[in-house]
């Protein structure tokens, strides 16, 4: 863990994704031209790009088919799981899905860049092992009850070295 010199600093952001009870992923309200930006352009470029062949690269950023509103949205190939499906993590926003190569094109290196969305993990909690799969459903429930779609405040504790950031969370005047 580093705890750097952005200990303490306080970002605004915007939660997009909950992982679990105490893992989430936001979006720096700075950062919200950037995501119409993206999404103008995949909404032109993707449904005329080739669908994706051949070996994957886990570093590159594609543009995936997201089933839900049928929207594209940048993404990362976490795991190949077989010939037709992969699992994809939509980068701006955190979530994961299984994807058909069909569903996956290459997108122009003007859109291969960091990730809007970080992963957040909060200050002090941690999620103990052999927890019930009910509490765990509840604590990741109530904690998007807390900031799915809400401006919150991050106070900044220490960045993991994988780029998860520790922090405390802040809605208005409760402390999440």
């Amino acid at each position: 863990m580093d705890e750097d010199t952005h200990y303490n600093k306080v970002e605004d952001v915007v939660g997009s994704h909950v992982e679990d009870a105490v893992t989430f992923w936001a979006q720096s309200i700075s950062r919200n031209k950037d995501i119409m930006k993206i999404g103008s352009s995949l909404s032109e470029i993707c449904p005329h790009a080739n669908s994706v062949f051949g070996n994957l690269d886990p570093k590159k950023i594609y543009g995936g088919l997201f089933s839900e509103d049928k929207c594209w949205y940048r993404c990362k190939v976490l795991k190949v799981i077989n010939d037709e499906k992969c699992l994809v993590r939509y980068i701006d926003y955190g979530n994961t899905e299984i994807l058909n190569r069909s569903d996956i094109v290459e997108i122009p290196l003007d859109l291969q860049f960091s990730s809007v969305a970080k992963k957040y993990r909060l200050w002090g909690l941690q999620i103990p092992s052999g927890q019930e799969v009910t509490q765990f459903d509840q604590g990741r429930t109530f904690l998007g009850s807390l900031i799915f779609e809400k401006e919150i405040k991050m106070r900044i504790k220490a960045t993991y070295q994988d780029g998860t950031v520790i922090a405390q969370a802040e809605y208005g005047s409760v402390d999440i």
